[in-house]
């Protein structure tokens, strides 16, 4: 392997770090990894497919620590899991067909919808209002949040935070952990689903997902003790970095 392949392996395993972090502590890291794979030559399918290596890895890294912990009620996150399983089986499977221009342009709006959620009205995943939904509605959300999981990942966190927090009134703490849970079990049925159609540069996941693993591990330790308004605003910082660079590269 010579050095310039070396490099961009390199850039992938930093990148893993800060993304593996964000993912844990809020969501969001993968608007980091996909535009930066794309960046150092991935076609956006395969970058999207490849990402979820490092989202795996990344996860299981943190529910070990918080299993360690006693922080995890798994009968409990199973009736979240279930659904947002489904949804992303259907969502990996139509990312896969649909066209590469079209992918391009709903990856690129979507990642610029959550900038503005996370700009515009940053309290509506910290202080939800309202009641409950039903156990129906409830899966319908998870349903549809799965949906957009399996298609793109980029900032599926923040609408599984919302959808836990505010639709099955958990705090923000107990969000993130059964947020970590589902991502980790629906990430297993859409890597599978893209490895199988050929899309997952091995190599580049590898890197992104050993750096993914530490950045987990220590947004794990991070989110037990934090303030979340630093989450907040870190996770929106990069929100607005990288959907400005998609949009770019979309439309240039």
């Amino acid at each position: 392997m010579v050095m310039s392949d070396i490099y961009p392996l390199i850039l992938a395993m930093l990148i893993g770090l800060v993304a593996g972090f964000l993912n844990v502590t809020a969501g969001g890291g993968s608007l980091l990894t996909i535009p930066f794979l794309n960046f150092i030559g991935l076609d956006l399918g395969v970058a999207n497919a490849t990402n979820r290596v490092s989202i795996l890895v990344q996860n299981l890294s943190a529910i070990r620590h918080y299993h360690s912990k006693g922080e995890i009620n798994f009968r409990e996150a199973l009736s979240y899991v279930i659904p947002a399983v489904a949804g992303a089986a259907a969502g990996t499977l139509t990312a896969v067909y649909m066209p590469s221009k079209a992918f391009r342009i709903i990856a690129a709006l979507s990642i610029l919808s959550m900038g503005y959620l996370l700009a515009a009205k940053p309290k509506m995943w910290e202080e939800p209002k309202g009641e409950p939904l039903s156990m129906p509605k409830r899966a319908a959300v998870l349903f549809a949040v799965g949906i957009y999981g399996g298609f793109l990942q980029a900032g599926v966190g923040f609408l599984l935070i919302w959808a836990i927090s505010g639709g099955c009134r958990k705090n923000l703490k107990d969000a993130n952990i059964f947020k970590i849970v589902v991502v980790a079990v629906y990430t297993m049925v859409s890597l599978a689903l893209f490895a199988s159609f050929g899309m997952v540069d091995w190599k580049t996941a590898f890197a992104l997902a050993v750096g993914s693993a530490a950045g987990g591990n220590a947004g794990a330790r991070f989110n037990l003790s934090a303030d979340m308004r630093y989450t907040r605003w870190i996770l929106t910082s990069v929100v607005f970095i990288s959907s400005i660079k998609m949009l770019l590269d979309t439309f240039r």
